[in-house]
């Protein structure tokens, strides 16, 4: 938002963007280290925007702020990307022998060869950037990770997203101003990889929403000079400017926090921040918390992180989502019992497994009743069967 705000100078439209860019987010806003890359890219970008509009010679932020990225999470590759985009976009500006002796293009060059040095800065040393390639390169991990697939647009929950990339094109075709050619490329490139990998439309909202801003303040300016509109948001933007736009970033903390403090329910089923029963084992894990389990276990691989939550560190899971930490061994292993494929009771004697947690209407759950294995469990949502 502060940036949006900056780059637009108004209000409306940059609160619009920046609530469509939360909307998108929300499909892969988790509780997970990537959070670490959100916030490096959002400071990343203002860096790269300061230093290639000739606005500072801070390129030392770079490698320091890369250092720490390195050591919190893998995608601190995005870095080294935008970096390029940076670089490109300024060549594409000022095609000319010159561009090398300009001091933005010095700082870019030498910000971006030490944040290169910088990656190696962790306990992986050289070795990071081989793990970092293998999983991406990893097609049956990848195949089997919902969030590396297209998002179902079908979902009311990606219509932020479309509808901030259509109001981007909208700013970018009727727009008479001369867009950069670095907001062209980060755009089109965060675009198309979103629609790749759902994973990756938080950061097409962060990168596009300053963009989009820009480009729609420059279009309602053009469009509508002098309207009711234009005069009201001037009025509130000059007050906004007084208070250098924080007070906004106040009344929001502020408004949520009394919200949730009062207990209120905010969601339209009324439930209020709850794990769906029908979904994940919520009475089963009750259950076992009442009446423990002994021995190894396997699970199922949706509920896996739901497990890890509410029974470790007593009772270790059998798999969860990470696969690409589980490796492509164990995650055929689990598919070769799920699917009771050759060699799936091997699997169970390798790994000593003597109770599970299952869907009760899977094949698993019926071909261990049918051989003898007892139910301690069920309900509607899960069973645990125990072995004789």
């Amino acid at each position: 938002y502060y940036e949006a705000n900056r780059r637009s100078n108004q209000l409306f439209v940059s609160l619009l963007a920046t609530a469509l860019g939360m909307g998108a987010s929300m499909i892969h806003v988790l509780p997970r280290p990537h959070l670490f890359t959100y916030l490096f890219t959002a400071v990343w970008i203002m860096i790269l925007e300061r230093i290639a509009g000739d606005r500072s010679r801070r390129w030392w932020l770079l490698p320091l702020l890369m250092i720490f990225w390195v050591n919190l999470h893998g995608m601190f590759v995005l870095g080294i990307i935008l970096l390029g985009i940076y670089l490109i976009g300024s060549v594409l500006e000022s095609p000319q022998r010159e561009w090398l002796s300009k001091p933005p293009s010095k700082s870019l060059l030498l910000g971006g060869i030490l944040s290169i040095i910088a990656t190696f800065l962790s306990p992986s040393g050289l070795h990071i950037w081989t793990a970092i390639t293998s999983l991406g390169s990893n097609s049956y991990i990848t195949s089997r990770i919902p969030e590396y697939q297209s998002a179902n647009f079908h979902l009311p929950e990606t219509w932020p997203f479309i509808l901030l990339l259509v109001l981007t094109m909208i700013g970018f075709a009727r727009n008479a101003n001369k867009t950069p050619w670095t907001h062209i490329m980060l755009t089109a490139s965060f675009a198309a990889i979103a629609l790749y990998t759902s994973r990756m439309i938080p950061l097409f909202a962060i990168v596009a929403v300053p963009i989009t801003a820009r480009s729609l303040a420059d279009l309602v300016k053009q469009e509508i000079p002098e309207s009711r509109f234009t005069q009201i948001e001037r009025n509130i933007s000059t007050i906004n400017a007084s208070s250098n736009g924080i007070v906004w970033v106040f009344i929001v903390v502020i408004a949520v926090t009394l919200i949730f403090r009062s207990g209120r329910t905010i969601d339209p089923q009324n439930k209020g921040n709850v794990f769906a029963d029908d979904f994940f084992p919520v009475q089963a894990v009750n259950w076992l918390n009442a009446h423990p389990q002994n021995g190894h276990m396997f699970n199922e691989f949706d509920w896996g992180g739901y497990l890890l939550l509410n029974l470790s560190p007593r009772q270790q899971i059998f798999m969860d989502g990470h696969t690409h930490i589980y490796g492509e061994a164990l995650t055929r292993e689990y598919e070769t019992v799920q699917t009771l494929s050759k060699g799936w009771q091997e699997i169970f004697e390798k790994y000593n497994i003597i109770w599970v947690i299952v869907n009760p209407q899977g094949p698993l759950a019926r071909e261990l009743i049918a051989q003898g294995w007892e139910p301690a469990y069920q309900d509607k949502t899960a069973i645990v069967l125990v072995k004789k």
